[in-house]
């Protein structure tokens, strides 16, 4: 019995809808500096927007119990091989 054979598209897939099929991920890149430090860090994410990205740092920072001031969000562009800043920085960064 060859049952490869049987497998379909959708049974390998799901139910995924094509919106999620669509979803692409970038790699964003939080630059920050813990409060009451004078000395920068990063933390990268892999995410499908600015927002998401934004939602994964801040989980981390709770976590970690890191509170954050200064924080710039910048995306990978792998086409110009460059990191580019996010536009809505004041969208995207919240108070931690």
């Amino acid at each position: 019995m060859h049952v490869l054979g049987r497998i379909n598209e959708s049974c390998i897939l799901g139910n995924m809808s094509t919106d999620e099929n669509n979803l692409s991920t970038s790699e964003y890149k939080f630059t920050f500096r813990e409060t009451g430090s004078t000395l920068t860090s990063e933390r990268h994410f892999s995410a499908t927007t600015p927002e998401v990205a934004k939602e994964m740092f801040e989980f981390a920072c709770r976590k970690d119990e890191v509170s954050v001031d200064e924080v710039d969000i910048a995306v990978w562009n792998r086409w110009a091989d460059r990191w580019d800043q996010v536009s809505s920085l004041e969208e995207v960064s919240g108070s931690h």
